[in-house]
């Protein structure tokens, strides 16, 4: 796996052992919370992977747990697919 593969996406946190990426989401209101985990759940169904979730009216922790030592190239675009959800906004 090249360098640029293994790169932690921005605003996402590594945790070594077990590998995984963690990122906080904030958000103004519970209906933009409940977009995001609808788009969330949407890129789930579509990706076949389901992260650990934990949230509150606010926010929303995804944490993307890998197999393994390695990043895996579909998590890795799990991430920069979360990343997008919380970018879209409701609707």
């Amino acid at each position: 796996m090249d360098e640029k593969d293994a790169a932690v996406p921005e605003g996402w946190t590594q945790q070594k052992r077990p590998l995984a990426w963690n990122k906080r989401f904030e958000f103004a209101d519970y209906a933009l919370t409940r977009a995001f985990l609808d788009d969330l759940a949407a890129l789930s169904e579509a990706s076949g992977y389901y992260p650990n979730l934990n949230f509150a009216r606010t926010h929303v922790v995804v944490t993307i747990q890998f197999e393994g030592d390695e990043v895996e190239p579909r998590l890795r675009d799990f991430a920069h697919g979360t990343d997008a959800c919380a970018r879209r906004g409701p609707g």
